[in-house]
């Protein structure tokens, strides 16, 4: 097998690194944010691992290509989790709550949209202030 060209060896320890601070930021943050009736203990994390997408996603152009490897690929990857999600949305449905295996996962969904578009617009509009 051929050596790894140096820019994809860069690429992959960007995402190593970022993917190691979101996926123990993940375990750290859990414990502070509480379940609710309608809510998973991960619906936060995941929101805001979208807000941060979306905004990485506004200036991937005025940075370079590595901060997308350890921001959005990286840490955003192993912030958000779609695993312990539906581990949640089981857990809800062995107790019988089966009104939260439909609402849970659409408000996650649309939050996690909306919360993308807000990181977004904040990131185009922080970009063209830079650009003035």
């Amino acid at each position: 097998m051929p050596p790894m060209p140096r820019r994809t060896l860069a690429a992959l320890l960007a995402v190593f690194i970022g993917g190691a601070a979101g996926s123990l930021l993940r375990e750290v943050l859990p414990p502070l944010v509480p379940a609710t009736d309608l809510l998973t203990s991960t619906f936060a994390i995941n929101v805001l691992a979208c807000l941060i997408v979306g905004w990485l996603f506004a200036i991937r152009h005025r940075v370079h290509a590595h901060v997308m490897h350890l921001g959005a690929v990286g840490f955003c990857g192993g912030l958000s989790t779609f695993s312990s999600f539906v581990a949640d949305i089981d857990e809800k449905l062995a107790d019988g709550a089966y009104g939260f295996a439909v609402t849970a996962p659409t408000l996650e969904i649309v939050a996690g949209l909306l919360a993308a578009l807000l990181g977004e617009t904040v990131g185009r509009r922080w970009t063209v202030r830079d650009a003035r």
